[in-house]
């Protein structure tokens, strides 16, 4: 980029906004309105040369800090002799700590004064915006950019709100949003313009297929999934998706979600539905499954930034679920509400040579009612999961660079119950997200922890070539309590722990296919018992996205 010369300027200076370059020149008032006033100008009432005693400092203007703050950072100065010259440099100072807590174009300056009493008197100009100036290129309307920007004609210039509204901005779907900085109509003041044009097409999804299905609804799972960017050009999104297995399995789900009324915040709904019939040995039993779930969310964003983000969710959830065998005169009808708190977010750090983290809390407090009667008595004789329970879930990772081309990644998940739960809110520990050594479903409970790490390697590409290959090194394993409070006449093993560690590869392009593949292998003597027990395990995972 290259800096226009202006006649008067004193000091130029381009600096990174959100993430977007903004030009604006300081103490230059033909280049920028956040100035001195025109007393900056005036002769000083003493010789340059002078040397003037300093007893103690006052700060007139704007003062976004307080007095107390300023009067530290020139501590070391009271009680000494300045010239004019000096005196203009601790002005300085008392603008880099401005700039440092974030107001970026904020300066300090020596207006024209007698010193009477050793008192020296520092003019603050915080610079405050003047028009929020919208150039807007996208799907969005004007009114919900500003929204998200969040700040309005009048409000101080400080680099973290600033930060927060470009990136709230770009997190809207499909959009992409720069600042600039530029004088403004009144001295002491400048022009926000925000420039907002669209990123790549309006729909946007994946095809894929994967043997990520269970035993007996169908090993292999197709599955695709759209989404629309803001059909309300409010930044909402709607999004539509199916998976379906060679099994007779199959679920679908829809759902739409917008900002609402203050910056950072969202609210959405969804819907899904699934079906499914056992087949290999349960086939005679003609037993199948649906469930249905219908859930409404609301989010805020506590912090929004590049360094640190965190969100909070508060969503209830309406379920209805129902299993039935016809060979045997079988039926399970069970519904739930279920209340979700959860917060989560990510970190950017720089141990070691840099690192990513992940973290997300939630908080369950549901309501199971079991709506046969014959089962619910059965319920009451055993397990007890009827009735109102509480889970929590926590999960942390963390991907952390090596070198150029190596990273581990390290993910940790946890479940904590109240009471004895029911197969749909218990977590397991199988599958190829999972411990990828067992099958899905495999050890399933109400307390427990897993773990995964996984060294990993991109390969070296030549010049030209699209394809990203990153060979992996992983190891996996976690515990579960299969009963929170046990269970009257289970003679069984409590818990179950399984270990597993294997290789995998994976894959990309720029025609936007990804693949991923693993073989895991078991440790330990742990027998698989959803699906057949083997020693090593296959899986892949296939998509295209466009």
């Amino acid at each position: 980029m290259q800096m226009k010369q202006h006649k008067m300027g004193k000091r130029t200076s381009v600096q990174r906004v959100g993430g977007h370059t903004a030009r604006f020149f300081l103490v230059s008032c033909m280049a920028m309105s956040v100035c001195a006033s025109p007393a900056f100008a005036a002769e000083p009432t003493v010789p340059a040369e002078q040397r003037i005693w300093v007893a103690r400092y006052t700060f007139s203007g704007e003062n976004p800090v307080t007095e107390a703050e300023l009067a530290d950072v020139l501590a070391a100065h009271r009680h000494k002799d300045a010239t004019l010259t000096e005196l203009d440099a601790q002005a300085e100072e008392v603008t880099k700590y401005l700039r440092s807590k974030g107001y970026f174009v904020a300066f300090a300056y020596l207006a024209p004064q007698n010193f009477k009493d050793g008192v020296v008197n520092f003019t603050i100009v915080p610079g405050h915006y003047d028009q929020i100036i919208v150039n807007n290129e996208s799907y969005l309307n004007e009114k919900a950019i500003r929204r998200e920007i969040g700040v309005s004609s009048g409000d101080l210039v400080k680099k973290s709100t600033l930060n927060r509204g470009v990136w709230l901005t770009n997190d809207l779907s499909r959009v992409e949003a720069n600042t600039q900085l530029k004088a403004g109509s009144r001295q002491g003041t400048t022009d926000l313009v925000v420039n907002v044009k669209n990123k790549g097409h309006r729909t946007w999804g994946y095809v894929g297929v994967d043997n990520g299905g269970y035993r007996y609804t169908g090993r292999y799972q197709y599955s695709a999934f759209v989404n629309y960017a803001s059909p309300a050009r409010e930044g909402d999104l709607l999004s539509v998706g199916g998976i379906m297995s060679n099994g007779g399995m199959w679920s679908g789900s829809a759902s739409y979600s917008t900002p609402i009324a203050k910056q950072g915040e969202r609210v959405g709904v969804s819907y899904a539905r699934s079906y499914y019939t056992l087949g290999g040995a349960f086939s005679a039993l003609d037993y199948t499954g649906t469930a249905q779930t219908l859930s409404v969310y609301w989010q805020h964003n506590f912090k929004r930034s590049r360094d640190v983000n965190i969100y909070g969710t508060v969503r209830l959830d309406l379920k209805s679920l129902e299993d039935e065998a016809k060979g045997m005169a079988y039926s399970n009808p069970k519904s739930a509400h279920n209340w979700v708190f959860g917060v989560n977010g990510d970190s950017l750090d720089r141990f070691w040579t840099g690192g990513r983290n992940t973290f997300s809390l939630t908080y369950t407090h549901g309501d199971l009612s079991i709506d046969d009667e014959m089962q619910r008595l059965y319920d009451a004789a055993t397990a007890q999961t009827a009735g109102q329970f509480g889970k929590w879930n926590l999960e942390l990772t963390r991907l952390q660079h090596v070198s150029e081309r190596v990273s581990l990644y390290l993910s940790y998940q946890r479940q904590w119950a109240s009471k004895n739960l029911d197969s749909s809110e218990k977590m397991s520990l199988g599958g190829p997200n999972g411990v990828r050594a067992y099958p899905v479903g495999e050890a399933s409970g109400d307390d427990g922890w897993r773990w995964t790490s996984e060294l990993r390697w991109n390969l070296p590409t030549r010049e030209g070539d699209g394809n990203v290959w990153q060979l992996i090194a992983f190891a996996d394993g976690g515990h579960v309590n299969l009963y929170h409070n046990g269970l009257p006449g289970y003679t069984g093993k409590m818990g179950r722990s399984i270990y597993g560690a294997g290789v995998g590869v994976n894959w990309s392009n720029q025609a936007n296919w990804v693949a991923r593949a693993y073989y895991a292998w078991k440790i330990g003597s742990e027998d698989a018992v959803s699906d057949t027990d083997r020693s090593g395990r296959f899986w892949f995972q296939i998509y295209k996205f466009f």
